[in-house]
């Protein structure tokens, strides 16, 4: 079940930059990367303190005009894959 309380924060070993109004994150230990764009480098910002996915799209709704359900729902689906890829912990 995807908790919209649990608590998310990015790794700390990670190095990225923001390049032409897009994210580079690059995972040293998986020799991998990742480019986020849009409201993914937005979400990216507000990971940079432990948030919940509800705390993200309250922050997205002051700044998009976004329907506070599905904004949760692809909040969750992108923390999801952020996990996966080992760029974020859950706390």
């Amino acid at each position: 079940m995807r908790d919209p309380e649990a608590v998310y924060q990015r790794q700390a070993d990670l190095s990225w930059t923001e390049m032409d109004g897009e994210t580079v994150v690059l995972n040293v230990d998986a020799n991998d990367y990742f480019g986020l764009g849009g409201v993914g480098t937005r979400i990216w910002e507000l990971l940079a303190r432990p948030v919940t996915a509800g705390q993200i799209c309250a922050g997205l709704a002051a700044e998009y005009d976004v329907d506070a359900d599905a904004c949760l729902d692809d909040v969750l689906g992108f923390l999801a894959q952020l996990l996966a890829s080992g760029m974020i912990r859950q706390r």
